[in-house]
């Protein structure tokens, strides 16, 4: 009995192989999960970084455009209307009005 009790004891179980077995498993897919993670930061790092250098080359060849096309005109540089906004909205729901019935 005594030696059955030995033999028992240093072998380990169904249930701690199953166990030990799941444990190695979720190590495993938590490691390539990170490797995921650290992956998909890399892209979007280098998507940022393409996009940084595109918004850069836009502003660049908007300011040459500016100084060589006196006509061009940015948002910013868009002079406004001198008639009220209530005017133009005014006269636009005037003309809708007038011009529904044609």
């Amino acid at each position: 009995m005594v030696a059955l009790a030995a033999i028992s004891t240093a072998t380990p179980s169904l249930q701690s192989m199953l166990t030990r077995s799941q444990l190695q498993a979720t190590h495993l897919e938590a490691q390539q999960a990170e490797s995921t993670v650290r992956n998909l930061h890399a892209r979007v790092h280098a998507a940022e970084n393409r996009l940084q250098n595109r918004q850069v080359k836009v502003r660049s060849l908007s300011d040459q455009f500016s100084q060589s096309d006196p006509t061009y005109k940015s948002g910013v540089q868009v002079k406004t209307s001198d008639m009220p906004v209530k005017t133009q909205e005014f006269l636009v729901d005037l003309y809708q009005a007038t011009s529904a019935g044609r």
